[in-house]
């Protein structure tokens, strides 16, 4: 991404883009932006332009910078007064007397990194995210904090990702017979977890589902498998390095795709329901799948 082509666009709006910042393990990207508006009032912010939980994904110069010019609007200070107002008035109607504290740093609409004493404030700024709202999360390369800021631009339908009731995820578990996918045997029940074949990582606003007791058995076979708590977080690790760099992931080193190869197909869209083709063949998608090609492929020898 090049800054100066982003500008040679904008600039002409009173919009400058100073910095790209990259945040890795969340798989986002943003640009550092001063918004200049009519009457003098300026405003410095940070604006996602690859942002998994809105399916935000902008790949060109041109798009980012078109991007920019539409969200423009938000950032006059009578529409981040009114926004101010009208979010804060929507959190008084919410069971969340702990979430709300974190919500008012952030209705600052700066960078913040001084939020309550918490347990879990990661969590909370999640919630906040699961409702709908746009927050950047800027990593410190000096060991600091991670600063956040919120956008106050119009909040995404809340998707977060899928939950299990108890009922629901121990008729996986009984569908898919206890077996650990990974370690290809039967496990106690209890340390297993419902693994969605196609990773989060991939899905916008559209892909999630609601898992209920309407779903069939098929459906269930074909969108689940059964993971342990350390093998779910391996995988998320390993689609999250997928997501980013387009290398398709391994198991024990074993470079081998029953379709396709390591590389991410670039007709593929990254994210979307569209996505999920782009995952067929690799180990990780479906790992019991894998096991059996490779083996089909080892007896033909």
């Amino acid at each position: 991404m090049n800054l100066q082509l982003i500008n040679n666009i904008t600039n002409k709006y009173g919009i400058i883009v100073t910095e790209l910042i990259e945040n890795t393990k969340a798989s986002e990207n943003y640009v550092r932006t001063i918004f200049k508006q009519v009457g003098g009032f300026v405003w410095h912010t940070v604006v996602p332009y690859q942002y998994r939980r809105s399916g935000l994904y902008l790949e060109t110069e041109k798009d980012v910078a078109e991007y920019l010019v539409d969200i423009r609007p938000y950032f006059t200070k009578e529409a981040m007064d009114e926004w101010r107002q009208k979010e804060w008035l929507s959190w008084q109607n919410r069971n969340a007397d702990v979430t709300i504290e974190f919500f008012k740093v952030l209705l600052s609409l700066k960078e913040e990194t001084e939020f309550p004493a918490n347990d879990n404030p990661a969590r909370r700024i999640q919630d906040i995210k699961d409702f709908g709202y746009t927050i950047a999360s800027i990593p410190n390369s000096s060991g600091r904090k991670t600063s956040r800021i919120m956008l106050p631009i119009p909040l995404y339908e809340m998707m977060g990702y899928e939950t299990f009731t108890q009922k629901f995820k121990n008729r996986v578990i009984k569908l898919l017979s206890g077996i650990n996918a990974y370690e290809a045997r039967e496990t106690t029940h209890r340390g297993l977890i419902p693994d969605h074949k196609f990773s989060e990582v991939r899905w916008d606003e559209d892909t999630k589902d609601v898992n209920d007791d309407n779903m069939t058995d098929e459906e269930i076979i074909n969108k689940f498998q059964l993971l342990d708590n350390q093998r779910n977080q391996q995988k998320r690790e390993v689609c999250r390095k997928c997501f980013q760099s387009g290398i398709r992931g391994s198991i024990y080193g074993i470079d081998f795709f029953y379709y396709g190869d390591k590389r991410w197909d670039k007709k593929i869209p990254k994210v979307g329901k569209a996505a999920e083709k782009g995952c067929y063949g690799c180990p990780w998608y479906d790992i019991e799948a894998w096991r059996k090609a490779l083996n089909d492929k080892i007896a033909e020898k």
